[in-house]
């Protein structure tokens, strides 16, 4: 549909500047009068996100000095663009620039003039490796991909922008290797972002969202890191990775499983170091997920398996506790919840506090008033560790939850509950995809076995 009228501009630049000054009521918009050629000219922006040295070294000087007839060739030195619609000037302000209007010219001029503030480059808080590189993302997705070049100094490394959300206009970058993406897989990825039409895009959840199979899944299907070198080991492998401007993190998709359980310091190690830690955190998965369901139907149905020595043991630990299994188990992990969550919010000097308070004052307290046996207290510290061992967060936390119906089944049913919980998670995770790729793959190893053709006999 064309615009109407109504909507460009006019020769008439005291009622151009009325209009735009209507279109935005804001105090942080500035305007400044100049002269070019007997011509009144007027520069109007935002003041609180525009560089100020640059429009004094860039527009307001050339234009005193007048060293040319036309303001373009004035304007020559910096990059420019014309626009000739009140819209587009509004939209324009607000993305940092500054528009010129001038005397009896119905077009303006918009010069790019976005102050450049951004976070020094340091170390991710939230991935930290002894062996490896130390820098981090940061709220630019310009020096994010610019982290990425300096890894991939190849033409085949891509990058396409667009912009999403009605009021945030909110830029994303969409990176990829050319030869090693799948076109299918990156078309998938594309077309699902053109359908984000949130007038408040400003979260990267949104984005994954978006790129969700399966939203409803406690697994994630996109991978969350502030590590460049996680990227470009992603990006080598045919995945894309995903940057919304001002957050400090890349978005890779599609992504598998086993990613959640690899930490780049394992690149760094010699293979059988990077085997036994990757071996470890399979074994801290499993523990995990199933060792407090497995404690509950131990003592609440099994307790026969155990050697009589042990079973001792078990017994009088629990001789005295007032509760079931399973509500002691529920108890604890909601007390273990909560020690994070505090220990999160809280600043840094008093979390360490609450961790300490937490594991010596409240864990010696409930034992002492036989409100949890000393065996449940170990069990959930192991499970604890454990899930803390996973390097990416989000998996540890659906970890920590995927516990807690286990436990249920445990205390309703025993092995045969958990074999049937294991069997609906096993289930849920092989029918995953990513981007329509399998969430669950057999090894590469296992793979090269499974696809060799039998030889053809000569006849």
């Amino acid at each position: 549909m064309a615009e109407s009228p109504s909507e460009f501009l006019t020769a008439d630049l005291t009622q151009n500047l009325r209009i735009i000054e209507e279109m935005n009521q804001t105090a942080d918009l500035k305007r400044r009068k100049l002269t070019f050629h007997h011509k009144t000219i007027i520069l109007l922006y935002l003041d609180t996100i525009t560089d100020k040295e640059s429009i004094e070294l860039h527009i307001i000087g050339p234009i005193n000095k007048q060293v040319s007839e036309s303001i373009e060739n004035t304007l020559s030195t910096k990059q420019f663009s014309i626009m000739t619609t009140y819209k587009d000037i509004s939209v324009s302000l607000t993305e940092g620039n500054t528009v010129l209007l001038m005397e009896d010219c119905n077009i303006a001029y918009s010069i790019p003039t976005l102050t450049d503030e951004k976070r020094a480059i340091n170390e991710s808080l939230n991935e930290k490796v002894t062996m490896g590189s130390h820098d981090g993302f940061v709220e630019s997705a310009s020096a994010n991909i610019s982290l990425l070049r300096k890894r991939l100094r190849t033409p085949e490394f891509k990058v396409e922008y667009q912009k999403y959300g009605t009021l945030s206009n909110v830029e994303v970058a969409i990176c990829y290797l050319e030869s090693k993406v799948d076109p299918t897989v990156l078309h998938t990825i594309k077309s699902r972002l053109e359908k984000i039409n949130d007038d408040d895009l400003i979260m990267s959840r949104q984005i994954q969202e978006a790129l969700e199979d399966y939203p409803y899944s406690p697994f994630p299907q996109s991978l969350r890191t502030e590590r460049p070198d996680r990227a470009a080991f992603n990006l080598l492998n045919g995945n894309t990775v995903i940057f919304l401007e001002h957050e400090p993190s890349a978005l890779i998709t599609p992504i598998s499983f086993y990613s959640f359980l690899r930490s780049p310091e394992d690149y760094n190690s010699r293979w059988f170091v990077n085997f036994f830690y990757y071996s470890l955190r399979i074994l801290a998965f499993i523990l995990s997920v199933t060792l407090p369901a497995f404690y509950i139907a131990v003592n609440a149905y099994h307790s026969a398996i155990l050697p009589v020595s042990t079973f001792y043991t078990l017994k009088l630990s629990v001789l005295n506790v007032p509760f079931h299994p399973f509500v002691e188990a529920a108890m604890m992990q909601i007390v273990l919840e909560l020690l994070k969550e505090a220990s999160v919010r809280l600043p840094s000097a008093v979390a360490q506090t609450i961790g300490t308070v937490g594991a010596i004052v409240i864990g010696s307290a409930i034992v002492q008033t036989n409100f949890i046996s000393n065996t449940m207290v170990v069990v959930i510290a192991i499970t604890a560790v454990s899930s803390f061992v996973i390097p990416i967060g989000e998996m540890s936390t659906t970890m920590r939850l995927m516990s807690f119906p286990l436990i249920f089944l445990a205390a309703m049913f025993g092995f045969i509950g958990i074999a049937f919980g294991l069997m609906v998670y096993t289930t849920h995770l092989v029918k995953l995809t990513s981007a329509g790729k399998a969430y669950v793959e057999a090894p590469k190893i296992f793979q090269q076995f499974l696809n060799k053709q039998p030889k053809q006999g000569k006849g």
